[in-house]
């Protein structure tokens, strides 16, 4: 059974990375040049990402790669539990758990985004 978490764990870490690195090659462009450096950027880009700038389909993506995430941390606990390594896979349950409050946090975020009305132009009729 720990083989199928594996499998899962691998699967969706794939997927998000290749989700998490589009964005990410997405949006460098748009930071500001003190923060186009790699190692200032990793640090910058999670506000950057779902910044209002930010167009809305990058930052569907980043929340999506942010669940694909909270996938593997589940599937790792999931696979310790399931070869009786009890005390690992509760320290991954917790990495999962924070993971998963923390992927609701951009979550909002994001439909904050995607709520607020657009700015219109002053010359346009109604």
């Amino acid at each position: 059974m720990a083989a199928v978490f594996v499998v899962g764990a691998f699967i969706a870490a794939i997927w998000s990375i290749v989700i998490y690195q589009n964005v990410y090659n997405s949006v460098i462009e748009f930071f500001p040049p003190q923060f186009q450096d790699p190692l200032t950027s990793r640090y910058a880009f999670p506000v950057l990402a779902l910044g209002p700038s930010t167009p809305l389909s990058l930052q569907a993506d980043y929340v999506k790669s942010l669940s694909g995430f909270c996938v593997v941390f589940l599937c790792i606990s999931l696979s310790f539990f399931s070869i009786q390594q009890v005390v690992i896979g509760c320290l991954w349950l917790g990495v999962f758990f924070v993971s998963v409050f923390s992927t609701i946090k951009s979550w909002k975020t994001y439909k904050e985004n995607s709520n607020r009305p657009m700015a219109h132009d002053d010359n346009e009729e109604p």
